[in-house]
């Protein structure tokens, strides 16, 4: 239950609409415990003592009560439903911010999946019991009391009953509420999975359909189905069999209070009306104890959670922001990039194992204006390194300077907008081609855009499309082939008109031809600094300089001459996908 308690900053600017919800909750309380007296006085002075008047203005003042508390109900949970969404939409949307300062080293521990149940599943429980179960705990101590503070006053002897009672269903509850605080827990990890599970699947149709696995995969997310389906069921089994148990306790003690109420009615002790109230207050007791069992489940899984959305914003970017972060603006040269004895190292989501180093003494400098090809075979860590120098990582030792500026002492927003990164696996959005175009520069001009759009050879087939360049794309631009997607993301990046251009194997679904006239159309954009990572040596072969890694280590850099007469594996890369002899 504690870490329901973490809510607190986000309801603490509504605290005037909690103490209206608070105060209307003591009001209905306060109404329910005067109805039984009313039941009492009818039998006692009105019924036993024919008095139709009394009777009749006693029912009218119970139907007024009941009323009035149905109607104090009403507005109090309607404040608290404002309450609730209030706070609930200022912590989405400071989660959904958290998680926007994330670096890739934190989304690689914190799976999309993972992610998306916390903002939408997590929430969800929370946002239920802020909304009902904020009247219902203020009611629950104020209702017990009240009762058990009129039981003694009507007739103390047997408020045996309810001492025999209350530890019964006390236990019970606690019993319920450690329990299933623990399966709640397991059923939110297991909801986690199936939402990796269902969006790795949505996002790899193609490869599914490729390979024929689709009986693979429905097996897969049937095998996490049922085991959610398990353990949500042995929540609600425990849930289930908790009711039927308080009710035979509650029933238990409402026939010891007839009897030995009855006895005491015949001895002239208590009178009929005080019994009938005797059994009503009893029911108000027991009442408090069986509301709480009814939202325990709601409590449960909120303080877990809870606890989940906490674990989100308890998580700290690991690339932070600077202090007093220097604006790159003040460089002379801000598209200079070097690397200083770098070395990165990704940490393992097992925190007692350690990976290998991805990159190991990584040294170079790329002048402003240079081309420079970055080339390797798979893994050899080309995507590692460009991804050191907007600062999607930050190194594990060494330094990386851009524009002459540990990137560390750059603010975010100044080093990325200075670079533009075209990846491999483009993310296109829904919306219209103008509107991904224009995603990174949203106030470029149309003439703008057809000009970057020319020079990444898109134009001609967003012409083609049925809208032009306000055709819709679908999620992910999936009405467009790999090298259409390749070619918008290019287009995009260039309108940005940055310093540095990384193209990370961007133009791998784009034919021979067509990314030579990219590369032909690149060299009109002057002074701009372009590396391109390749695995094609096609792509290497006009660049000022190529650097060559090999399992994290720049083994070899210079001119495609000097590599042909230096280097042999630059010279295997060559032949391997040539076919040429070397001289």
């Amino acid at each position: 239950m504690k870490p329901l308690f973490r809510i607190w900053p986000w309801v603490k600017p509504y605290w005037h609409l909690m103490v209206l919800s608070l105060f209307g909750a003591l009001v209905t309380v306060s109404v329910n415990l005067m109805i039984p007296l009313q039941i009492s006085r009818i039998i006692d002075q009105g019924i036993s003592q024919s008095n139709g008047s009394l009777v009749r203005n006693r029912v009218l003042l119970m139907l007024a009560l009941a009323v009035g508390g149905i109607a104090i109900s009403a507005l109090t949970r309607t404040i608290a439903v404002r309450m609730a969404f209030n706070a609930i939409t200022d912590l989405r949307r400071d989660l959904y911010s958290h998680t926007q300062d994330f670096s890739f080293g934190n989304l690689d521990r914190l799976s999309s999946g993972e992610l998306l149940t916390r903002l939408t599943s997590d929430i969800t429980k929370v946002t239920t019991v802020l909304t009902l179960g904020v009247s219902m705990v203020a009611q629950t101590p104020i209702m017990f009391v009240g009762a058990i503070i009129a039981i003694v006053s009507i007739q103390a002897s047997l408020i045996v009953v309810i001492l025999a009672m209350v530890p019964v269903i006390g236990a019970m509850v606690w019993y319920v509420l450690t329990r299933s605080t623990v399966l709640y827990d397991a059923v939110q990890t297991r909801l986690d999975r199936l939402n990796t599970v269902l969006q790795e699947n949505i996002q790899g149709t193609e490869v599914i359909k490729s390979f024929v696995r689709q009986d693979h995969e429905t097996e897969r997310f049937d095998v996490v189905a049922d085991d959610l389906a398990h353990q949500a069921t042995l929540v609600n089994q425990l849930l289930v069999s908790m009711m039927p148990s308080l009710i035979v306790v509650s029933s238990l003690g409402v026939a010891a209070v007839i009897w030995l109420g009855g006895n005491n009615v015949m001895q002239g002790t208590l009178s009929e009306g005080d019994l009938v109230a005797f059994i009503s207050y009893m029911v108000l007791v027991v009442m408090p104890m069986i509301m709480f069992a009814f939202i325990q489940p709601m409590l449960s899984a909120a303080g877990v959670s809870m606890a989940r959305i906490d674990q989100v914003l308890q998580e700290r970017p690991e690339v932070p922001e600077p202090v007093k972060g220097l604006d790159l603006a003040s460089s002379e040269h801000p598209g200079e990039i070097r690397f200083d004895n770098v070395c990165f190292q990704y940490r393992a989501l097992d925190p007692n194992q350690s990976l290998d180093e991805a990159l190991s003494n990584v040294s170079f400098r790329i002048r402003q204006g240079q081309t420079v090809a970055i080339l390797g075979a798979t893994g050899s860590g080309k995507s590692t390194l460009v991804h050191l120098i907007p600062r999607f990582y930050d190194t594990s030792s060494g330094t990386v300077l851009v524009g002459g500026i540990d990137v560390r002492q750059l603010s975010k927003r100044s080093l990325r907008d200075t670079i533009g990164i075209a990846l491999q696996e483009p993310q296109l959005f829904s919306g219209t081609v103008m509107d991904n175009l224009r995603y990174g520069c949203p106030e470029a001009t149309e003439a703008d855009v057809l000009a970057a759009a020319k020079a990444a050879q898109a134009d001609r087939f967003i012409r083609s499309m049925p809208d032009g360049y306000d055709s819709i794309l679908d999620q992910g631009g999936a009405n467009l082939s790999g090298g259409q997607r390749q070619r918008i993301a290019i287009a995009r990046t260039l309108l940005s008109t940055p310093a540095i251009l990384i193209l990370d194997d961007s133009t791998s679904a784009v034919d021979l031809e067509t990314e030579a006239l990219i590369q032909d159309a690149l060299a009109a954009y002057e002074d701009q600094t372009v590396v391109l990572v390749a695995q094609r040596i096609s792509t290497a072969l006009g660049a000022d300089e190529i650097i060559v890694l090999d399992d994290g280590r720049v083994c070899a850099h210079g001119a495609h001459e000097q590599l042909m007469e230096t280097s042999e594996i630059y010279q295997e890369i060559y032949r391997s996908q040539l076919g040429a002899s070397i001289r």
